[in-house]
């Protein structure tokens, strides 16, 4: 790559920045996505600046997709991806912890997911922060994978820049302003319709949020869904699903997708109470039989299994079926009391086999009919596992 592309600048001018990161909800002209960075070391309890500084690059246009081969045009100098070259080659130690925060103009397109997604797997040492100024082909479909999450793993995404109660929206843009602009002394001034169009924005990205995904990709299937005993940085609970209809002989399979713990700050929703959101107010029906079937990464926490039960409980025309990868706090009384609420109302609760791994592969996950590789460990891990479960549940 081009050093001179590689290497930050440490500000922008005022009219760029007025220019490019204006939150209007449909903007054209703007081809380039700014990204304007923060780079912190965590030591105990603080965060200390360790590097800061804006990078620039062309934006990506629509993909144009022939029989399922999307092209990508240079995607290697998008800003991200100058940022991560940047980042990679500076030998960073594996032993520190770093938190980046983004500030863009646009959210990544695709093909930059994909890359920063597997950098994120291949560091559990980094967490990734991206605040968007604009929601980019928010309208397609293949683009909405972007804001529901498929940038997995100890990152969040939040658009307007003021979905976290602590820093107001327009504190925000005012700390880009300060601190990556040329301001010559001005304070930040916000344009017309500022905070309506925020709020249009706002109201996409929950949406968005609100629905599963259709599948994830294969290095989040195998970071996210591998059945350590102890499985660190694994912060994030992945919930694959299926709805059928068993009124049906033989039961028709109607719904399936994808939720994760949600990047929206605001709601601090697990994947179970996503899945349980969506399902009763799009889907239930008093007259209609089904039967849910979940694969998780974790077992519920004891909030959520407590909800889950309390939900079946009052549904006896719901039947569910838990298969879990691992078991989440499993020494813990609270969690297996969880566990057991769960049993007790009816839920079927069992740990991920290899064949339960191959299923998921083939159902919820953008393989290119690449076949399921095992990892080390799995079939001993499984039978750990199925012991540990069945103890908790006696």
């Amino acid at each position: 790559m081009n050093p001179q592309i590689r290497n930050p600048m440490e500000r922008m001018y005022r009219r760029t920045f007025y220019n490019h990161f204006e939150n209007e909800p449909i903007l054209y002209g703007r081809s380039y996505t700014w990204l304007c960075y923060e780079v912190k070391i965590k030591r105990g309890c603080s965060n200390l600046i360790w590097d800061t500084g804006v990078f620039r690059g062309p934006v990506l246009p629509k993909l144009q997709s022939n029989h399922r081969q999307e092209v990508y045009f240079q995607f290697e100098n998008h800003a991200e991806m100058c940022f991560f070259s940047w980042f990679c080659g500076n030998r960073l130690p594996a032993n520190r912890r770093f938190q980046i925060t983004w500030f863009v103009s646009w959210n990544p397109c695709l093909p930059c997911v994909v890359k920063v997604t597997k950098f994120l797997a291949e560091h559990p040492n980094v967490t990734l922060t991206i605040s968007a100024a604009r929601l980019y082909y928010y309208q397609d479909r293949e683009w909405r994978r972007v804001g529901q999450g498929s940038m997995m793993g100890r990152n969040s995404l939040r658009d307007g820049w003021i979905c976290n109660e602590t820093r107001p929206g327009r504190a925000d843009f005012a700390h880009c302003w300060e601190n990556f602009v040329y301001n010559e002394g001005q304070q930040f001034m916000p344009w017309y319709k500022f905070d309506d169009n925020y709020a249009s924005l706002h109201r996409t990205l929950k949406e968005i949020l609100r629905n599963p995904m259709e599948a994830m990709y294969p290095h989040v299937f195998y970071f996210h869904f591998k059945n350590l005993l102890k499985a660190c940085g694994r912060n994030e609970s992945w919930l694959c699903f299926t709805v059928d209809v068993t009124e049906h002989h033989p039961p028709v399979s109607w719904k399936r997708g994808v939720f994760r713990n949600p990047v929206d700050p605001e709601t601090h929703c697990h994947a179970e109470r996503c899945f349980l959101s969506w399902f009763c107010d799009d889907i239930l029906s008093p007259n209609t039989n089904y039967q849910v079937t979940w694969y998780t990464s974790w077992s519920p926490c004891p909030e959520c299994a407590r909800e889950v039960a309390e939900f079946l409980a009052r549904h006896s025309n719901v039947k569910l079926t838990i298969f879990t990868a691992r078991l989440y706090h499993f020494w813990n009384t609270d969690y297996q009391e969880g566990l057991c609420s769960l049993s007790q109302e009816g839920a079927s609760v069992k740990i991920m086999s290899y064949k339960d791994f191959v299923s998921c592969w083939k159902n919820f996950v953008y393989s290119d009919d690449e076949p399921f590789k095992p990892w080390k460990g799995l079939k001993t891990n499984f039978r750990l596992l199925k012991t540990m479960l069945r103890e908790i549940l006696q």
